[in-house]
């Protein structure tokens, strides 16, 4: 039954009509939406609106307690992910080609240093690697003392991208849709706030689009944050710009973005992208 009202409410024009009933979007938002994590819900214009109408239901943004101590166990016997995402493989094969004697990682929104600890676990890393995380401190309180009971050599954290260590390889698992301009449209992107380029960047689970874009709101039971499903050609245009070149992509079908009342919304996969950087195709 849950699957047959998610595919009405969802995917289908009965959905699309039900939205349009007044009060009905925002009993569910209360009823149902509020009690589940992960869930879509509306669709805005801007970051900033997406961010003002989560504020009616809930905290916003990722910087909150509760969703820390999902993400960061601080308990040292407690291990890292046993079971992870298909698509993170890919990420791991890129790895296992790219890294090198003396690299350093940039992991931008790596929470406690979870994927850290997945290479480790592969063994991937060895020193004199390093690999800076940058999140929010709620995120970064809590890496930190794990990773200081479980005295691991390569790993260091902050809370700035601006004042992150130069890379040779960026990472940026999950955490793009979140920011509030990482394509530098109304000021620095992300690109701009590092201090240099690394030559190979990791995305992985993005939501692209072909058709134009559009914020939501998603929700985490403590907290609710803006969404953005990305236009992907104003993506590509962005790292294009700074003298990257797609070496590579692949489908997430592990996630999706499925909105109430807009089918028309529906990403049945989310994406993974690895660029290459070129400088002497950087635009001047």
């Amino acid at each position: 039954m849950k699957k047959v009202l998610k595919a009405i409410l969802m995917h289908s024009f009965i959905g699309a009509w039900l939205g349009k009933i007044p009060g009905l979007p925002r009993l569910y938002a209360k009823t149902v939406w509020c009690q589940q994590m992960n869930n879509f819900l509306g669709l805005y214009g801007s970051f900033e609106d997406a961010e003002r109408a989560a504020t009616d239901f809930n905290k916003v943004g990722w910087n909150d307690e509760g969703i820390a101590k999902i993400l960061v166990n601080e308990k040292p016997e407690e291990a890292a992910p046993q079971v992870f995402q298909t698509s993170q493989f890919a990420v791991l094969l890129w790895l296992t080609k790219l890294l090198k004697s003396g690299n350093a990682i940039l992991d931008v929104g790596g929470a406690g240093g979870v994927f850290y600890e997945i290479c480790m676990r592969y063994g991937l890393l060895s020193s004199p690697m390093r690999w800076h995380v940058v999140d929010v401190p709620a995120m970064v309180k809590r890496g930190i003392a794990r990773h200081q009971q479980l005295k691991s050599p390569m790993i260091s954290f902050g809370t700035e991208l601006v004042e992150a260590p130069s890379s040779n390889i960026m990472l940026m698992l999950g955490v793009m849709q979140y920011l509030p301009d990482p394509l530098g449209e109304k000021g620095p992107g992300i690109l701009e706030n590092v201090k240099t380029l690394p030559s190979h960047i990791l995305i992985n689970k993005v939501p692209l689009m072909d058709d134009g874009e559009v914020w939501t709101i998603q929700n985490h039971v403590t907290s609710a944050m803006p969404y953005r499903l990305f236009s992907r050609r104003k993506f590509m245009d962005y790292f294009e710009a700074h003298g990257y070149r797609l070496r590579d992509r692949w489908m997430v079908p592990e996630l999706s973005v499925d909105i109430p009342f807009h089918p028309e919304r529906a990403v049945p996969f989310l994406e993974g992208v690895h660029f290459e950087r070129h400088p002497a195709t950087a635009a001047t």
